[in-house]
């Protein structure tokens, strides 16, 4: 299975672009990899940092943070490159195709892992900047998840990070006798004795549509009953009694929800409006919740059968492959910049309680939530950071990440199993087999 899943990635990179070999970022076109560029030692170096930080003011606090590096390091140059985020990924590609990538780049894992196959990044640099801050500085799944599929490396530097679980409604839930739940079986409870639909009011907001979204809310369930999508030697294991119980469970969940086939917005709105006193979401859900004033009665669980488990998205800096040693050494620098306290939280602050951070020095900084922004969000903290210790994905197993799980994802095979069973009333086995199936076959 493992030289199956191996060749599947090969075909991915050759299908995507040609592999980047080089890339320089002082605008004098290729080198060779390794090969210094520059005229003299002393030369300044220009390198590039490709973001998709687009709002203005995102811009400004970026070119600050550039400048206080400039200032720290005089001889690098750096440019800000912000692109869309829906032009992002064909930009990378195309960059990485002509040889000419930035020399930092910030990607979420998902993107990195898709770079890591196509040869764009430097894993080498990335391990340097990580274990030169040291890997007992961040969050422990902030790290799992960005590890290369060999467990060896990293496919960026974490600097920030958002994470999903159950968002709960303290005060509503005070209301009829409840807590906080603490596995599935509270969890049940409470949706079963909220939901009257009747009166436009259910137990827990889920989705259930043919979705990314619906995969990434049932991969908590599943994870935190032990089923993955692979195992630690890159079987496919969706067919497994720990999956089905995940599935039906979800199923049985899904009946207290919102009816048909539900969405990103359905599941907001139904706990922004207070129609659910709960509801799985990511930390972006947190504004919109101060938003409609009830944001100190929110608090965050994560789905427990066997262990916790929290889906979320780590933000990463990559470095480029193929710099000359000068643009290595200064994307280096400039990447450890950023994971730095006072600037990481100077990024962190750009989207107040939407990104979230992976470092514990910053979580725990009394500065950082004695910020106006944060100070509101300050009773979260640390569940937030329970939840990053707990952060988990399908595909990764044991400190390795199958990168062909973005092809899963991609072609829908798990979000149609979810709506086909829980929408449509298919048989869950069926479904599953099914699934399990259409996996092996496209990693034939």
């Amino acid at each position: 299975m493992k030289k199956k899943i191996l060749s599947m990635m090969l075909v991915a990179a050759m299908t995507v672009g040609t592999l980047a070999g080089c890339g320089s970022n002082s605008g004098n076109g290729n080198s060779e990899k390794g090969t210094d560029t520059t005229a003299d030692a002393g030369e300044e170096v220009t390198i590039q940092f490709m973001h998709m930080q687009v709002e203005q003011e995102r811009q400004d606090v970026i070119a600050k943070l550039i400048e206080e590096f400039e200032a720290e390091n005089p001889g690098i140059k750096v440019e800000q490159m912000p692109t869309n985020e829906d032009d992002y990924d064909t930009k990378i590609t195309s960059l990485g195709g002509t040889g000419v990538l930035p020399a930092v780049m910030e990607f979420s894992q998902d993107q990195a892992k898709t770079s890591v196959t196509n040869d764009f990044i430097d894993l080498e640099a990335n391990k340097e900047v990580i274990d030169g801050k040291g890997e007992d500085a961040f969050f422990d799944g902030a790290l799992n998840v960005i590890k290369t599929e060999d467990g060896n490396d990293y496919v960026g530097v974490p600097v920030s990070g958002w994470v999903q679980g159950i968002w709960c409604n303290t005060a509503m839930l005070k209301e009829k006798g409840f807590d906080v739940p603490q596995n599935w079986d509270d969890v049940l409870e409470i949706a079963k004795a909220f939901y009257d639909p009747d009166n436009k009011q259910y137990g827990i907001a889920l989705p259930t549509s043919e979705s990314a979204f619906s995969e990434q809310v049932f991969s908590q369930f599943a994870i935190s009953n032990g089923a993955n999508v692979f195992d630690a030697d890159g079987n496919v294991t969706i067919d497994t009694p720990e999956m089905k119980e995940a599935l039906d469970f979800y199923k049985e969940l899904s009946s207290y929800s919102m009816p048909g086939s539900t969405e990103v917005a359905d599941v907001k709105d139904a706990f922004i409006n207070q129609n659910a006193p709960l509801c799985l979401y990511s930390t972006y859900i947190l504004s919109a919740v101060q938003e409609a004033g009830f944001l100190d009665d929110v608090e965050l669980a994560l789905p427990n059968k066997t262990q916790q488990a929290a889906y979320g998205c780590v933000i990463v800096l990559s470095i480029a492959s193929g710099l000359s040693d000068a643009e290595k050494a200064a994307a280096e620098k400039f990447v450890s910049f950023m994971l730095e306290k006072e600037n990481n939280e100077s990024w962190l602050l750009m989207a107040p309680g939407g990104i979230q951070p992976v470092l514990s020095e910053v979580a725990e900084d009394a500065a950082y939530k004695e910020n106006e922004a944060i100070v509101p969000l300050a009773h979260l903290l640390d569940e937030v950071g329970v939840a990053f210790d707990n952060l988990q994905l399908f595909g990764c197993v044991d400190g390795k990440n199958y990168m062909v799980m973005g092809d899963v994802t991609n072609k829908g095979i798990l979000s149609k199993m979810i709506n086909n069973v829980v929408v449509q009333g298919s048989d869950s086995q069926t479904e599953l087999t099914n699934a399990q199936a259409e996996v092996e076959t496209m990693l034939k």
